[in-house]
């Protein structure tokens, strides 16, 4: 195997884990809106707070092989670019708007064993619900990217594309909120 082959598996892997880890993210914050006991809640409070080991290293995976695999075929591709700073969206959002709150869920899932409606407001959070899809939908803009190898305005089309995806999706997520007190006025 050669250090090229091995560099672009570890790429692909990478790409795979962060999927793998953004979905299980997806899941849970979906599961964790919906109407739960404490005990279930607990266990998808758990789910949460694991996905980003899977995701987290995953982006320093696929940032440093993709580094490696971008110096190999030149810096001169606009796609290259697009996708990077993708990816670091992709990173900052998680930092900036999810991780913070999954914290504070776990804190107060932690603090107050006995009181579900402490942490009610606070798993039914929109942000939570749009920072995976928003994240998502890039990750899909970057992979439309890595396939195609667009030149230069198609890529900050594509990526424009997945950002206004993203940003749709992630609008929706405040959507339920307002379904349910609707509902629940009737």
């Amino acid at each position: 195997m050669t250090v090229f082959a091995a560099i672009l598996f570890s790429h692909i892997a990478g790409a795979f884990f962060l999927f793998a880890g953004l979905s299980v993210e997806w899941l849970a914050v979906s599961y964790l809106r919906k109407s739960l006991d404490r005990v279930h809640a607990d266990s998808w409070i758990n789910l949460a707070k694991i996905a980003p080991m899977f995701y987290g290293p995953a982006i320093g995976v696929v940032f440093l092989s993709g580094r490696y695999l971008a110096s190999r075929v030149g810096w001169d591709q606009t796609w290259i670019f697009a996708a990077l700073a993708a990816l670091v969206a992709i990173g900052l959002t998680g930092i900036v708007f999810t991780r913070p709150r999954v914290n504070a869920i776990v804190k107060i899932a932690k603090e107050t064993p006995d009181k579900f409606s402490a942490l009610e407001h606070r798993l039914h959070d929109p942000v939570l619900l749009a920072s995976v899809r928003f994240r998502v939908a890039l990750v899909f803009g970057i992979l439309l990217l890595m396939v195609t190898k667009m030149d230069g305005t198609f890529s900050l089309i594509a990526i424009s594309g997945a950002v206004a995806l993203g940003a749709l999706l992630a609008g929706l997520a405040w959507r339920r909120p307002v379904i349910l007190a609707a509902t629940a006025a009737n």
